[in-house]
């Protein structure tokens, strides 16, 4: 009888243990479920549209760098360095990024996230919030190239006085460290 008690307290604690698989295990959200997410939410749009603010700032910061670090850059020069990059940004593709997407979000939301996610994003405050994202994150990204030029700019500095430094103690023969 003793037996018999024990084995029925392991099982029944084995079962609260370890819910059923077939009834409380939520649905993965499918592909078309992520591609509806990211349509509501308009992420391609947001993407392309961050890129092409990241493009401009990158730009801006670049100008202002190699201006600085070359006074008689010609325009002519700067438009071919803006040429490059713009031919190697069109070479990104985008779509191959949202393919690469869709596995890591299946991963971490179900088909009920996703759900309570389109509602949001369906509802008035999820429309104005998709409305407003864009130049929220525009207004953020103009602060952190702000601050980032900074910090590039002293990071610049340090390297030209380690290369000047390197240089003055490699013509006096002194050992380099």
């Amino acid at each position: 009888m003793r037996y018999l008690l024990t084995g029925m307290i392991l099982v029944l604690a084995a079962a609260m243990a370890f819910p059923q698989e077939t009834g409380s295990k939520e649905m993965p959200a499918t592909k078309e479920d992520i591609e509806s997410l990211f349509r509501t939410m308009h992420i391609r749009e947001q993407m392309r549209s961050m890129m092409d603010t990241m493009m401009a700032q990158m730009k801006q910061i670049t100008h202002e760098n190699v201006k600085k670090r070359m006074p008689n850059i010609t325009q002519k020069e700067l438009d071919r360095i803006d040429a490059m990059t713009d031919a190697t940004m069109k070479s990104y593709n985008i779509d191959d990024v949202f393919d690469e997407m869709i596995p890591i979000y299946q991963r971490h939301l179900t088909k009920t996230d996703i759900t309570a996610m389109l509602a949001f994003y369906e509802s008035p405050t999820g429309r104005k919030l998709l409305r407003e994202q864009p130049a929220m994150i525009a207004e953020s990204m103009e602060i952190s190239r702000v601050r980032m030029e900074k910090v590039l700019g002293e990071l610049m500095d340090k390297v030209e006085d380690m290369a000047t430094h390197d240089a003055q103690s490699g013509a006096e023969g002194s050992p380099k460290q």
